[in-house]
């Protein structure tokens, strides 16, 4: 199976089955919120917790902030040498320690959501941080990014292809979040 985006397949294997968990992870949390109302959106279980649209806004901030980490450790795997033909370089892993990475963590300050905001406008902002997603990431589709890496405040050292698994296991991370608010008692039938 090859995940498409605009009706162009991704030539890499890698990316193809990367890509595929991300757009199912995006594909169950935009089922999961759309048609909420304003009242749900902003439903929060316990004060100090996120509502839905805090959780939506924070993941298109991440997903921002993710490409601007794999944008800049494409440039600096260039720089390196570290981008080049399959079988020219070793391909790194790309699991993620997902135990580690579904604890409980307090989110930075730079992905830090604002709340009240329309779900047309926060589902606009998830498609608009995913198109500039996909199109940093098909700088590299048919090439393979040696094990440059950065930081993750959380799992420590990631290279490209991990970074690029944290976006799936983020949003699913958070669906999860969305699923327990919608289960609450409280929670606004309309």
């Amino acid at each position: 199976m090859t995940v498409e985006d605009k009706g162009r397949a991704w030539s890499s294997t890698i990316l193809a089955g990367l890509w595929e968990g991300n757009a199912a992870a995006r594909a169950a949390l935009t089922g999961e919120v759309r048609g909420l109302s304003d009242a749900q959106l902003g439903f929060r279980p316990t004060p100090g917790r996120w509502s839905i649209g805090e959780i939506l806004d924070h993941l298109c901030l991440a997903e921002r902030s993710i490409t601007r980490t794999i944008s800049r450790l494409l440039q600096q795997a260039a720089g390196l040498g570290r981008i080049g033909e399959p079988g020219s370089l070793e391909t790194p892993p790309q699991q993620i320690d997902l135990d580690v990475y579904n604890r409980a963590a307090s989110a930075p300050e730079s992905v830090m959501p604002s709340p009240n905001r329309p779900i047309e406008r926060l589902l606009a902002g998830l498609d608009e941080s995913r198109e500039r997603l996909v199109e940093v990431t098909r700088r590299v589709d048919a090439r393979v990014v040696g094990n440059v890496r950065l930081p993750h405040f959380q799992l420590g050292d990631l290279n490209f292809y991990q970074w690029l698994a944290v976006e799936g296991a983020h949003e699913a991370k958070h669906l999860a979040q969305i699923r327990r608010i919608k289960a609450d008692p409280g929670f606004p039938k309309q």
